[in-house]
């Protein structure tokens, strides 16, 4: 029974360890997102330099690495920081809805039924 759940136990962790080494490689693989080019006044937010951080693929002692939720989260963090200035500098440059010289006048008429509105 000990031998069992002893395997189940190191089974689940190597599938764990695996999972993270396959996203560092997946990640590695993923092409850099095109730069577009600004039409606005300032300049939209770009990936930084240096990418989103990957822990160490090749260290002398695992004891000392910390957990790969650590990597994940600062890549989360770093993640979230990109699309809040994304968002930001969409707000701050969208344009505001066209606004109207005058008030539309609208005609309402009922046929078969149903009321038909025109508006010039």
């Amino acid at each position: 029974m000990k031998g069992g759940v002893l395997s189940l136990v190191l089974a689940l962790g190597l599938l764990a360890s695996g999972c993270g080494v396959f996203d560092v490689y997946r990640d590695r693989q993923m092409p850099a997102p095109e730069p577009s080019q600004p039409q606005a006044r300032q300049a939209v937010p770009q990936i930084p330099p240096e990418g989103f951080p990957l822990p160490p693929l090749a260290s002398p002692r695992v004891e000392q690495l910390p957990p790969y939720w650590y990597w994940a989260d600062k890549q989360q963090q770093r993640a979230d920081r990109y699309l809040q200035q994304q968002w930001r500098f969409y707000y701050e440059n969208r344009q505001p809805p066209p606004q109207f010289q005058r008030q539309p006048i609208c005609t309402s008429t009922l046929l078969g039924g149903q009321v038909l509105t025109n508006c010039y």
